[in-house]
């Protein structure tokens, strides 16, 4: 891919807290671009799956005890096929949604470019296809790999059960082993390869060589990597309240609707959930393409070979 160098001045190091401040600083400055991608691709399933525990909860009237012998009710069928529909999307949706923002936040680190709303749905069909098939052979080769330690404790815990006699407490003792060994290589790998995406649009090397070089690019990077998605995580899930506190409006809101119209503040509110979880799905690609950055500059100087090519410009 041929790029215009990047300006010359990039600050090297990047500080941790740096890294963040410009997340947040390209979250702010293109946010409409951002906002309007997740919101459609990934607002929905999240806008149904709210809205259809919203049913559920207010189709039983408050202090009446549920009669065992009623048939189903349809809020219930309602809250299954919104769990389907929210599984998908995030499936199938969030890589296409992941692959405009990150392309999005590169142009603007890149370039200084701004990318409207309309185009930002274009980046979906240019890199969304290359993006999908990367984050579903990145997710194949995770859980390959948790496969290899979850079936060797599964054995050792059969054998020291076959052993000692006590099933309990040997399946008890090695399950805690394995969710311990499993999240910690979960998070190994999702650390050592979170920088695939922003390696497909910038060096355009989709699939296996990309997973590849991400894995090179964050070496010795690990516990950096590891503390930055920590950090925001947290940063995300204070924000993330929001909707939590918005739905203690509803009672409020249908203490003066008539019964048959209580659906209208369940809508209303499952709306405003939808729209501020949608800016908690923009942060992490955002990282991923500061950090893609940060990595190239400290390990392979490229900010500085920007700013040579620069000046043999401007003294040519």
């Amino acid at each position: 891919m041929t790029e215009k160098p990047l300006p010359a001045g990039s600050v090297r190091p990047w500080k941790f807290t740096g890294i963040l401040d410009g997340v947040f600083r390209i979250l702010r400055v293109r946010l409409w671009s951002v906002w309007a991608i997740c919101a459609a691709f990934l607002g929905v399933g999240t806008f149904f799956f709210h809205f259809s525990l919203g049913q559920a909860e207010t189709a039983q009237p408050m202090g009446v005890a549920p009669d065992p012998y009623a048939p189903p009710e349809t809020s219930l069928v309602l809250v299954f096929l919104s769990f389907v529909i929210y599984g998908l999307s995030f499936l199938f949706l969030h890589p296409l949604a992941v692959a405009s923002v990150t392309e999005v936040a590169r142009r603007h680190l890149r370039r200084g470019e701004a990318t409207g709303i309309r185009e930002a749905f274009r980046l979906v069909g240019r890199y969304g296809g290359s993006v999908l098939m990367t984050m579903i052979l990145k997710w194949v080769l995770m859980i390959a790999c948790l496969a290899v330690p979850v079936l060797i404790f599964l054995f050792s815990g059969l054998l020291l059960g076959a052993v000692t006699g006590d099933w309990a407490s040997a399946m008890g003792g090695v399950a805690v082993l394995a969710v311990l060994c499993s999240l910690g290589l979960l998070s190994f790998l999702y650390c050592r390869l979170f920088l695939a995406v922003p390696v497909i649009l910038e060096e355009n090397t989709p699939y296996w060589p990309a997973l590849k070089r991400s894995w090179q690019l964050t070496r010795s990077a690990f516990w950096r990597t590891f503390g930055l998605l920590l950090v925001l995580g947290l940063i995300l899930y204070v924000f993330n309240l929001v909707p939590s506190l918005l739905q203690m409006l509803r009672l409020p809101l249908e203490f003066f609707l008539p019964p048959g119209t209580r659906w209208i503040s369940n809508l209303l509110l499952s709306a405003m959930v939808a729209a501020f979880t949608s800016l908690v799905y923009a942060a992490p690609p955002i990282l991923a393409v500061v950090l893609y950055y940060e990595r190239r500059f400290r390990k392979e100087g490229w900010d500085l070979a920007a700013e040579a090519e620069h000046l043999r410009r401007e003294t040519a």
